[in-house]
């Protein structure tokens, strides 16, 4: 068996797998909450386990190198996908502004595109 070279793993072409299937789980995490209101960090936590699966199944190394590279694999990308998400966040939600003005309170307004996955009531 050929051993891996770490220059072979760290090539943008290497990196962009993740980072593609990464951005793929956070738009189908947003839009199936914005839909259905689906828990957006439990559907991208499954998405990226499904995508994982790819990986599992496309290479011929032994089954624990396997299962190993599909954990490492599916959080990699669940990574990705919650850090494009809170890129998207930062883009579309402006700082809070510093007043002593108290909000209305009243009906939740229309659900954004992209929210703070980890505040959601889910």
């Amino acid at each position: 068996m050929e051993r891996a070279k770490v220059e072979e793993f760290l090539q943008p072409k290497a990196m962009l797998t993740p980072g593609i299937a990464g951005g793929i789980t956070m738009l189908i995490a947003n839009a199936l909450w914005v839909a259905f209101s689906l828990p957006p960090r439990w559907t991208s936590l499954v998405l990226s386990f499904l995508l994982g699966l790819l990986a599992f199944v496309a290479t011929k190394i032994p089954l624990w190198q396997r299962a190993i590279y599909y954990l490492l694999n599916s959080l990699i990308i669940f990574s990705v996908s919650i850090g494009t998400n809170y890129v998207g966040v930062g883009l579309t939600h402006p700082p809070a502004r510093q007043t002593n003005v108290v909000e209305p309170t009243g009906p939740v307004g229309p659900r954004m595109f992209f929210g703070d996955w980890l505040r959601i009531g889910s």
